[in-house]
């Protein structure tokens, strides 16, 4: 009767465990988190500039900005679809690579809200007087 405890006990243990292993053909985390930021500036272009001109079809610009990105990165549309529904389904490792955007993110509003220090107009102003100054004499 022990032994059989043992057993199912084991056997409810390691059937809980998960595996942070990603399988092959799966894209990593770090490389799967570029390409989504690389998609979502994509987006932001296309919803900010392209879409000014109206004769301009949404959908197509995007997939052509989508080809590139996915060219530039030396993945396929289908491997990153495989990729998105696999971390889809593993909330654990998809949480990562969202918590990593987010930061990023972060990152370039800190960036362009930087505010860059402003020059000193007094000194332009005196060398500007001084030239009209002279140009009235």
């Amino acid at each position: 009767m022990r032994i059989l405890l043992f057993f199912i006990i084991s056997i409810v243990v390691f059937g809980c465990i998960r595996d942070n292993r990603i399988p092959k053909g799966i894209i990593p985390q770090n490389e799967m988190r570029k390409i989504m930021w690389d998609l979502m500036r994509a987006d932001a272009y296309v919803s900010d500039f392209i879409m000014k001109d109206s004769t301009r079809n949404k959908k197509i610009e995007s997939a052509i900005l989508y080809e590139q990105i996915f060219k530039i990165h030396s993945t396929t549309e289908k491997a990153f679809i495989k990729s998105r529904d696999f971390y889809s389904e593993r909330p654990d490792l998809l949480k990562v690579i969202t918590d990593s955007l987010r930061s990023d993110e972060r990152k370039v509003q800190q960036y362009e809200n930087y505010s860059k220090p402003q020059t000193d107009t007094s000194v332009k102003t005196i060398k500007l007087n001084k030239k009209l100054e002279k140009t009235k004499q």
